[in-house]
């Protein structure tokens, strides 16, 4: 009986540990957060690093969000056709994928693998930094490292992401009218006209709040794991391996919940 008995006990302690981890993590990037938005809109205002973030977080990820939304209106727009050609439906092509290109695909997408790009690349900017001290240097000179460091970090993704996104939109919708043209044999210029007919000025509310709130949410986990990295050969590596998971599970829950505020399921 000892066996189990020990068996469980470890279980219930492991998974403790989790949600005490769990916990702590949100509470510090939650203070790191609310430091950031008081201590940042102080003058100076660091216009200079802030755009510098944008260039490095947006205008550098062109390629991969183009190639990315490209691929994503193509393949859905392949999906919905295959499936619309068997009800006789094909010339509604361009309704049916405006709506899951525009409110979720293309914003969800970019931010798991442009967000993650962005968030690695802060934490093992900063994990360096922090290994090699530079970040306690930083205070030690009486500069702020929040207000330095982060901020800039964190309003630059927040900045570029819906930027991205919005040239996401235009890419996938583009990707879709060549398959539907050259594939379904639905001209272009209808796909076109039905795809834009299909939208309403809330669908691109609801996509460019995802962009903000997805660079926002990638920034922040970036600079958080920087910030937190360990000291040590292997820590830089641990801080942006854990870094990907959280962008991307944080993303997916923030996803979710934008959804559900956006789209509420009234009484049937």
């Amino acid at each position: 009986m000892a066996a189990p008995a020990s068996t469980l006990r470890d279980a219930i302690t492991n998974l403790g540990e989790t949600i005490s981890s769990g916990v702590l993590w949100c509470g510090g990037m939650s203070v790191m957060f609310a430091k950031a938005m008081l201590r940042g809109p102080r003058r100076p205002l660091g216009l200079f690093d802030i755009s510098y973030q944008v260039l490095q977080l947006g205008i550098r990820s062109l390629p991969l969000a183009t190639m990315m939304a490209l691929f994503v209106g193509m393949i859905l727009t392949w999906q919905f056709g295959e499936a619309l050609v068997d009800f006789g439906a094909k010339n509604r092509l361009g309704h049916v994928t405006s709506l899951a290109l525009v409110r979720e695909l293309v914003p969800t997408l970019l931010a798991v693998t442009v967000g993650t790009k962005m968030a690695t690349g802060m934490t093992a900017e900063l994990g360096s930094m922090k290994v090699t001290e530079q970040i306690d240097a930083l205070s030690a000179l009486g500069a702020d490292p929040i207000k330095k460091l982060v901020w800039p970090r964190i309003i630059g993704a927040a900045i570029a992401m819906p930027l991205l996104v919005a040239w996401g939109n235009v890419v996938a919708m583009l990707g879709g009218m060549l398959i539907s043209d050259s594939v379904f044999d639905v001209p272009a210029e209808y796909f076109y006209v039905t795809y834009i007919d299909m939208l309403e000025p809330t669908h691109y509310v609801m996509s460019q709040t995802k962009g903000l709130a997805f660079g926002g949410l990638a920034g922040l986990i970036g600079c958080y794991q920087g910030f937190t990295t360990k000291f040590g050969t292997e820590a830089v590596g641990q801080s942006t391996t854990e870094s990907v998971i959280a962008t991307s599970v944080m993303v997916l829950l923030a996803d979710f919940v934008l959804t559900t505020l956006f789209m509420p399921i009234g009484p049937v």
